[in-house]
Order: structure tokens, then sequence, then C-alpha cells
């Protein structure tokens, strides 16, 4: 126990061991350590001097003899705070950097613009990735919305749409029939939604934002999004929303 949570604060498996053996043993030379620790006597000063450096060992001299120790444990809780502070500072001159690796992961993703997201997990992804990808005024589109997907998302679109709405991202969603009839609807602030005829039935439905457009199947059996990133792909879906958006009934 004592080995894998020092091996996870950031201590190596060597150091781990050789921290606990001197614990165990007290002030010790090189050949009770390697006995106590089963390290490797080529590797036994190697990690007594990254231990040294970490402040978890010191060492005396005893006859032209060095003899080494382990620092109290509490000294463990130093050596935490130091790597909690050094997290720190890297998380800062990370958000520096960030916006040049956006920018990298744009062009790459203008190369390879089409993913397949599958399950649960990979459509919501998607999903989240329109909330995420959105800032305030911009529009996610949504078309074709089937009555096993609302059962399927409900408690994740409520949670979507209060995000929405807090963050000034509108919302233009026209359901199939039978799903806008599904349940009672709830008025969404930035949310306009209709509501196709009766009768047009779509398996699969259209999420259209930014740059992508994204084509969900969410079946019982089958649960997958096509998500494609072209401008001109995104405007086509537009033209067929348009129509679609006109002949639909308003709802809530």
């Amino acid at each position: 126990m004592e080995l894998k949570l020092l091996r996870d604060i950031g201590l190596t498996d060597g150091e781990a061991r050789v921290y606990v053996a001197l614990l165990e043993i007290g002030k010790s030379t090189t050949g009770k350590i390697i006995e106590q620790s089963k390290i490797s006597p080529s590797k036994i000063y190697d990690v007594l001097k990254r231990l040294i450096e970490k402040g978890l060992v010191s060492y005396i001299i005893e006859g032209k003899v060095k003899h080494f120790r382990a620092t109290p444990p509490h000294k463990v809780l130093d050596f935490i705070k130091l790597k909690e502070e050094e997290l720190e500072s890297h998380k800062k001159e990370f958000k520096k950097i960030l916006p040049e690796l956006v920018a990298k992961e744009n062009m790459a993703n203008s190369k390879f613009n089409a993913e397949i997201f599958e399950g649960n997990r990979g459509l919501i992804t998607v999903f989240d990735m329109s909330f995420e990808e959105s800032k305030k005024g911009d529009i996610v589109y949504a078309f074709g919305y089937p009555p096993y997907a609302s059962n399927l998302f409900d408690a994740y679109w409520k949670e979507y749409h209060k995000k929405c709405d807090n963050s000034g991202v509108i919302r233009k969603v026209i359901y199939d029939y039978d799903t806008w009839f599904l349940k009672k609807r709830e008025k969404r602030v930035l949310a306009q939604q209709r509501y196709l005829p009766k009768g047009i039935v779509t398996p699969s439905w259209v999420l259209v934002f930014n740059d992508k457009v994204a084509t969900i199947i969410a079946t019982p059996e089958q649960k997958v999004c096509f998500l494609v990133q072209n401008k001109e792909v995104v405007n086509s879906y537009m033209q067929y929303f348009n129509v679609l958006w006109k002949n639909a009934k308003i709802g809530a």
C-alpha cells in the first residue's frame, strides 16, 4: 500500500522501495539497503541521489563510509506541496501556449474532416462539442429528432439546454411529430422549437453547428454519429433546414 501511494505521488518504483526500506532499517550503508529494497547494486547510488534531491533521504560520513537515512515521513508532504507548486506553474505556462496548440489542432483537423462516434458516450461527446464550440449569439440547429432518442437522452438534454440558455447559445430545433407530443415540452429561453407534420418519421437526425454537420442514428440496436467538418456541407444542410423550418409547425 505504501509503495503504491508513493508511486502515485511521483516517486519511481525504485525510489519508493528504497525510501520504505530506509524507514524500516534506519541509518544504513548501501549493502543493507540493497538487501532490503531488492534494488540492483548498479542502480542504488542513482536512486539514492534522486531521493536526496527530493529531500527524502540524507546521509552522513562515518569513517569514510556513507550512511544513509530516510527523512521523517512528514517530509513527504513537503515533497507533495512542491509538486503541487510545480504543477501550478506548469498550468500557468501551458495556458500561455494553449492558443498556439489549439491553432495547430485546427490546422490538423482541416486535413481530416470526417469522424465517426459510436455508443452513448460517443454521441454525448458530439452533443458537448456543439455547446463547447459555440459562443454567445451562435445558433445550433437540429432537425429530425426521433422519439427513441428523446427518451434515451432526456436527462442530458435538460442540462444541455440550461447551459445554452445561461451561455447565450441559441437553438433552433425541429422535432418529429411523435417526438413533440411524446411529453409536455418545456419552454426554453433561447430555443425556438417546431415540429414536422404528422406521418413524417426520421430514424436519424441532424445537428449543425459552426462548420460541422453531425448525422446521428440512435436506435435500440445502433448508436452512431457521422461528423463532417466542412463549410460547403454546412451550407447544403442549412438549405434543407430552412425548407423544413418554413413548413414545420410552431411549438413552445
